[in-house]
């Protein structure tokens, strides 16, 4: 073999070999599985909903590698679909009530010092101001005035159960007792699923219940969820003496898989970022 061609083979099986060695780096390349982002399930009052959207796009972009997916509903709607099994890392209650179930489990379904208050909230009673508006509902100016017989529809959350469905109905129930009037009131009281089916109601003056449309001149739903509305107006707000400290309870479960995403996100519910949007864009208190 002449020294040319020893060198074009010598030229040749270099080239093989290192493009034999590109393919198998591509290979691996191109089959080496993208790392997934950690999901975080939170299930959460329906009252946090527009504000908890808010953080979590600020959250996630901070934090990418982590979804934050959230579960919203009635207090003792949530209660029940975690002690059902519901995949559920963190609980955001819109009272005690519910957290103390999971707490007083024997074993706890919460983890130790993980429980905490992250924001408060005061009850008003609201009614509609887009046309036709009912004699009841124009005249109306105070919580006491739900007792005239021209205030015929009362929407209000569902404060049966123990613990009670709907905190936001408890509340109500708690205001009206301790004014002595929930007695007088209560067959004009009708109740909605959840805080928000209660705003509905008053925005559209009718909340069906069995099948039935009934007229609704007023309700109770949380100073942040009259804020977000344009067509109600507050009539009064509950002194806080008058029911139970409106406070939502946070704790994260026994239960959860991504132990460090969620205490980073409790942690962030509770920094000035979080706490700034709570507060100044919804109108949420601060614990």
């Amino acid at each position: 073999m002449t020294f040319i061609n020893r060198r074009r083979l010598i030229a040749w099986m270099a080239t093989a070999v290192t493009s034999m060695m590109l393919v198998i780096g591509f290979q691996f390349v191109h089959f080496s599985p993208a790392q997934s982002a950690t999901t975080l399930n939170v299930y959460a009052a329906v009252s946090l909903t527009n504000a908890l959207n808010a953080i979590k796009t600020q959250y996630q972009n901070a934090n990418p590698s982590v979804n934050v997916v959230y579960t919203f509903g009635a207090s003792g709607t949530l209660l029940s679909q975690i002690q059902a099994g519901a995949p559920a890392d963190i609980f955001i209650s819109a009272a005690t009530d519910q957290i103390d179930v999971l707490q007083n489990s024997s074993p706890s379904k919460l983890v130790a010092g993980s429980r905490k208050n992250v924001v408060k909230n005061s009850l008003v009673l609201i009614k509609p101001t887009t046309s036709p508006v009912s004699a009841g509902s124009a005249g109306l100016t105070s919580i006491n005035g739900l007792t005239n017989a021209n205030i015929t529809g009362i929407a209000i959350g569902d404060y049966t159960g123990t613990p009670p469905v709907v905190p936001a109905g408890n509340y109500a129930k708690q205001v009206l007792t301790t004014r002595g009037i929930f007695t007088v009131t209560s067959p004009k009281l009708y109740r909605g699923s959840n805080v928000r089916t209660v705003l509905t109601a008053v925005e559209n003056k009718t909340l069906q219940v069995n099948g039935v449309n009934k007229t609704i001149d007023a309700g109770f739903v949380y100073k942040t969820d009259a804020l977000i509305s344009n067509k109600v107006k507050v009539v009064e707000t509950a002194l806080p003496s008058e029911s139970n400290p409106i406070v939502y309870p946070l704790s994260i479960l026994t239960r959860t898989t991504v132990l460090s995403a969620a205490q980073s996100f409790s942690s962030y519910l509770s920094g000035t970022t979080a706490q700034a949007i709570f507060k100044n864009n919804y109108g949420f208190a601060l614990p």
